[in-house]
């Protein structure tokens, strides 16, 4: 597909390595995109990390539309957040339509493919001149916390009934999706496979602060907040191996104390995604130790085929799709005792072959590939 109009109405801002990102960046590549960064989810809290964003989020959009590449440009929008406001609604319905349409205008963009990633976009895309409506489907998100659940399922519904093509990153929500829709489509998760796998690379050296970290090393890196990860299991692991290193690379929106008192838990804070696989360079076996919830149990997780391609094995809790989506190198645990089994056992099957083994076996999930998946279902 070239020289198409494509708009992004993304459940992230711009910037996050997600998949919204890892999509847009290749299907600009021969067409013109306008990536929207996300509206949020809920209304704002008084914590430090929501004003930060919104303050960020106001200095991006007086920026104006950046320009990204040739034919990639982002729009930061500005809604009103707050929900006790009167007619707050139906005024962002039509300043979000401005915005939206003065930057297509800029970019000399008419009737657009429109791929939307939160059903929370209903309302504001439901009326939009477009092409084709592509339902893109990545998370359970009326699972987050403090959200309005049962609003996001009724969108989600709405959402479903308006778009020409789902496409689902989970299984479980193919299966919801394609009962309403016959023109759903399983679409898992691609990977950078250059970048993850140079960590087998020699010329990749292991990162300062992870290098000084007592062997073994077991890496976990993404989001660390209470709607992905067990914090339980966190602490029993390094309670019950005292002698291992849990390393924990990402933004972290946990509690500041949920985890003093641990030696051997290191929280090392955003790296950037360029040099994650510095940080696979130094781990002996990758986790994924997921609370189980409706969120996680129709995910698919991103960081999974990473691991797997720079040639980590993965220990991960029993998230369906997990389960569901590779079998070699990939260990699962049902519960807490089960989880720090499945470690003794892949740290014991750590192989350099195996792990080559592992990283070529990704090749063939490449986000390129994916987006040539995508093409051939639009064009059908």
């Amino acid at each position: 597909m070239k020289n198409e109009n494509i708009v992004f109405f993304s459940s992230d801002d711009w910037g996050w390595k997600t998949s919204k990102y890892q999509l847009s960046t290749r299907l600009s590549k021969e067409n013109k995109l306008l990536f929207v960064s996300s509206i949020g989810f809920r209304a704002p809290r008084a914590s430090a990390e929501d004003v930060g964003r919104i303050f960020k989020k106001i200095g991006k959009f007086f920026n104006g539309l950046e320009k990204v590449s040739e034919n990639l440009y982002v729009l930061t929008p500005l809604v009103v957040p707050f929900s006790w406001l009167p007619f707050k609604n139906l005024f962002n319905r039509i300043f979000l339509r401005l915005q939206v349409n003065r930057a297509m205008w800029k970019m000399g963009m008419q009737t657009p493919y429109v791929f939307v990633f939160s059903q929370n976009w209903y309302e504001h895309i439901k009326s939009l001149s477009r092409k084709k409506l592509i339902y893109y489907c990545v998370d359970e998100q009326g699972g987050f916390s403090g959200l309005d659940g049962q609003s996001f399922n009724d969108l989600d519904k709405k959402m479903n009934s308006a778009a020409d093509i789902i496409m689902c990153s989970a299984r479980s929500l193919y299966e919801k999706n394609v009962v309403s829709n016959k023109n759903t489509f399983y679409m898992p998760h691609g990977v950078n496979y250059d970048l993850f796998a140079s960590t087998m690379n020699d010329d990749v050296k292991v990162a300062n602060d992870i290098s000084v970290i007592k062997k073994p090393v077991f890496l976990f890196f993404g989001h660390i907040s209470y709607d992905w990860v067990d914090a339980d299991l966190v602490k029993y692991l390094a309670k019950q191996k005292p002698e291992w290193s849990w390393v924990y690379v990402g933004r972290y929106s946990m509690d500041e104390q949920e985890f003093c008192g641990f030696n051997n838990i290191y929280l090392l804070g955003e790296k950037d995604f360029e040099d994650l696989p510095s940080y696979c360079k130094g781990a002996d076996v990758a986790i994924i130790p997921f609370v189980y919830s409706d969120l996680t149990n129709n995910c698919n997780p991103l960081k999974l085929p990473e691991y797997l391609a720079a040639g980590l094995p993965v220990v991960s809790t029993n998230i369906p799709e997990v389960k569901l989506s590779y079998s070699e190198g990939v260990y699962i645990g049902s519960s807490n005792d089960g989880f720090l089994a499945e470690c003794e056992k892949a740290l014991i099957e750590v192989d350099k072959a195996r792990a080559m083994r592992l990283s070529d076996s990704m090749a063939q999930h490449s986000w390129d590939q994916r987006v040539q998946d995508i093409f051939q279902i639009m064009q059908r």
